[in-house]
Parts: structure tokens; sequence; C-alpha cells
């Protein structure tokens, strides 16, 4: 019953207004702070410490700190990002780094969820990566899901699954993306190398865009059973930006904005205009 109290408090959490795609993105990289995370020092569970590269013996994928996550008995940390949107917003990812290591101890993990918001303000659905270290093969792995059991599930092998072969930095990453008018959640994991190593894909024809789908919910650690916790970095919300199509939407520094592709400079963005055949003022079409 206390998880369940939690569960419908952090759902019932007020909607932001929705912010439109230039204002959306969120980035924490703990460099100088833990903004945006709550944990009991903020009347929610669990523990987050920013510690320096190096802390346990473990180095920043890049920068001079990381956060360390902790749970508790009831749950672990969770962020809202720039604030709940129930807006559609095209194309969005989120994504942060997990340091994993296949040396942790036999029946422990954790789930990390990125969840959706409805186009009513309310909680749509959650996309939940599981990490455990299996009790019965001793191997550390991860699958996805749409729910949590608030422990350390043995049964992954079963699963569409992968086996973390090494330890280091793994981004788990959600893109969130329309499908035959429905969402579709890819939850991809990237190796240290930069290679995708597992992709799950979670479809329900009933969530449908942009009528019962809006945008981001929260990111969560629904618990943390591991004995020192876990080390995080690179917190960060995408939205997808069209390409530009004309060279004025390179000007003033509007380059900037463009994501995918992304851009170096005006030059660049200038260049990429002028070699698309599409663009509004060439005469390929």
């Amino acid at each position: 019953m206390k998880k369940l109290l939690m569960t419908m408090a952090l759902f019932a959490m007020a909607v932001a207004p929705a912010q439109a795609a230039a204002t959306m993105p969120w980035q924490q990289d703990f460099e100088s702070d833990t903004a945006g995370w709550y944990d009991a020092n903020s009347s929610w569970y669990g523990l987050v410490t920013r510690v320096t590269s190096g802390t346990d013996g473990i180095f920043s994928p890049d920068g001079g700190y990381y956060a360390k996550m902790e749970g508790d008995e009831a749950s672990a940390p969770f962020s809202r990002f720039a604030g709940y949107s129930n807006e559609w917003p095209g194309t969005w990812t989120a994504q942060i780094d997990i340091y994993l290591d296949p040396s942790w101890d036999n029946g422990t993990g954790f789930d990390y969820s990125v969840a959706a918001t409805g186009s009513d303000g309310n909680h749509q659905r959650d996309y939940i990566f599981h990490v455990t270290k299996d009790s019965s093969t001793s191997k550390l792995y991860v699958a996805g899901s749409n729910n949590s059991n608030f422990a350390p599930r043995e049964d992954l092998e079963n699963l569409n699954h992968y086996e973390i072969p090494q330890a280091g930095w793994y981004t788990f990453r959600h893109t969130f993306r329309e499908q035959a008018g429905a969402l579709a959640v890819d939850l991809t994991l990237i190796n240290p190398q930069g290679l995708v190593v597992f992709t799950e894909t979670r479809f329900n024809p009933a969530d449908t865009i942009p009528f019962e789908v809006g945008g981001n919910r929260y990111a969560w650690f629904t618990f943390i059973d591991a004995e020192h916790g876990i080390a995080v970095d690179n917190h960060a919300l995408m939205v997808r930006v069209a390409p530009p199509v004309t060279k004025d939407q390179c000007k003033e520094d509007a380059w900037k904005n463009f994501n995918d592709p992304g851009f170096k400079n005006q030059g660049d963005c200038v260049s990429y205009v002028q070699s698309n055949a599409k663009a509004i003022g060439n005469k390929a079409k």
C-alpha cells in the first residue's frame, strides 16, 4: 500500500504549462549541483549526492563530477526534467549515463523509468529499463517493460535482454516517436564504445497522438538496490527540431536550434540548405 500511495502521489504532481520545443530541452551534468532531482532532502525518497570524478574508483565520462543515486526502503530519486508537458512536441528523447559493473552482488540492481504525460495532463504510461545481477546465472542483465515491481527482476534472461560484459558508462536512451498514429518508445542501450547493444520497442495502439498522448513526465529510479548506490551522469531531454529549409533559418544564431542534424556554425547550416534539393529556393524539387 505504501508503494501504491507513493506512486499515486508522483503521478498526481502538478503539470507545468506545455512548453514550446525551443524551451523544452533539459540537461543536468552535475558539474555544479543536483538541481532538478528530488530525494529525501526534498520530501521524496533516496539520496542524490554530487561527487568528484574518481570517487569509488569511478571516473566521470566527461567533466569533473557525477552523481551517486541511492535508494531507500520505499523508492529512489526522480526528476521532472524541466516540467511536465501535456502537448505532443514531436519526436523527443531522454537519456542518462549510468555506470554498470558485472561484479555487483547477485540479486542487486535497479529499475529506471521515463514516463509520458497524457494530453489530459495525467500520467499516461511508464517505459522501464530493468537492470539485475541475476542470482542464478551471476550475469548482469538489462531488459525493458512497462511495469516495475520495486525489486530486482530475476527473470530477465527469459526476456529480450542484453548481458553486460564489462564495467563502464552505458547510455540509457528513451526515444518517444509516432508510429501508425500512436506512441512507440524505443528503449536503447549504448555501450562505452558508443555502440547500440540493446533495443526494446514498446507500443500500444491505444496511445494515440495527439488525442491521448502529450509530452514528457518524469525520469524515476523506482528502486535502487545496490550496496553503494549507482553512479549517473549527463541526464538530458532533447526534442527533435526539423532541419532548416531556408538560409534565413540559419541566421542570428538560429542554427543552434537544430539537432537533426546539428550544425557547427551558421555556414555549416547554410551549406546544408544549399545541398538539400527539397529546400525552399533550390531549383531541384
